[in-house]
């Protein structure tokens, strides 16, 4: 049967930790890039910060007002918070991960040595909920946790570029 919809009820998987070695070099490397999403969260904050720099640029230039110096202030005050949020989220990010990818390298020279064991069903399983799952579980769920924390500000600064290019350049 090549499709079991029980397969925690089937026989042993009859495959050899040696046979999952490509897996478990896979997941290797998925960890290894989950520090993308460092690059992912500051890339993000770093673009916001820009226009929010650009904004303050044009409204100190053509001297628009209180009101607008305070959206803009306002903004870079938002843009501060949320650069401050994914530093602590990406030190504790970078923890677990550290964590979980030592504890994959270390399986993986088990496996290594029992190279030739049979990985038996619970072992394939374990190979791929960790060496796959978890960390693509990982990235998608911190990743629309960035841009869930950035969607607002990002919507706002757009309102105040919106804003702001009518009145420097007109309707």
């Amino acid at each position: 049967m090549c499709f079991n919809l029980l397969p925690w009820n089937s026989p042993a998987a009859g495959l050899t930790f040696g046979q999952l070695a490509n897996v478990q070099t896979v997941g290797i490397g998925l960890y290894l890039a989950l520090a993308v999403i460092q690059a992912v969260s500051t890339t993000g904050v770093a673009g916001l910060s820009r226009r929010v720099a650009t904004l303050r640029n044009g409204v100190s230039s053509a001297r628009l007002g209180s009101v607008e110096s305070a959206n803009v202030r306002r903004l870079s005050g938002e843009v501060s918070g949320l650069e401050i949020g994914f530093h602590n989220l990406n030190r504790r990010l970078l923890c677990i991960v550290f964590l979980l990818f030592s504890i994959s390298v270390a399986y993986f020279a088990y496996c290594t040595v029992w190279q030739n064991a049979d990985a038996g069903v619970d072992g394939v399983w374990f190979i791929f909920l960790f060496y796959l799952a978890i960390p693509i579980i990982i990235f998608i769920g911190s990743a629309l946790l960035i841009a869930h924390r950035c969607r607002s500000v990002a919507r706002k600064i757009v309102d105040a570029e919106r804003r702001i290019r009518t009145l420097l350049l007109g309707p």
